[in-house]
């Protein structure tokens, strides 16, 4: 059975996705962690060079959309994303 591949970060510091990380891993999903001070274009970017199924981020409301917008125009329909909480 394949692992998810999740890629984790935040806008601004890493502090909140540090602990959302270490949970999916322990949940026996493979994390791609890039940590904090990344744009939505970073993330976005990375979550296609790792050929990851969903992103995990922390962001302001303003990132947030530009975040969902960058991953929902994906070709192929789109990538999930998700606040980390």
């Amino acid at each position: 059975m394949a692992r998810d591949r999740i890629v984790v970060g935040a806008i601004e510091g890493d502090e909140t996705v540090r602990p959302v990380a270490r949970r999916l891993r322990d949940e026996g999903h493979e994390v791609v962690f890039v940590g904090g001070h990344q744009t939505p274009e970073q993330l976005v970017a990375t979550a296609v060079a790792e050929d990851a199924c969903r992103i995990v981020a922390a962001a302001d409301d303003e990132a947030w959309a530009a975040l969902s917008a960058l991953a929902a125009a994906l070709d192929g329909g789109g990538l999930p994303v998700d606040r980390a909480v």
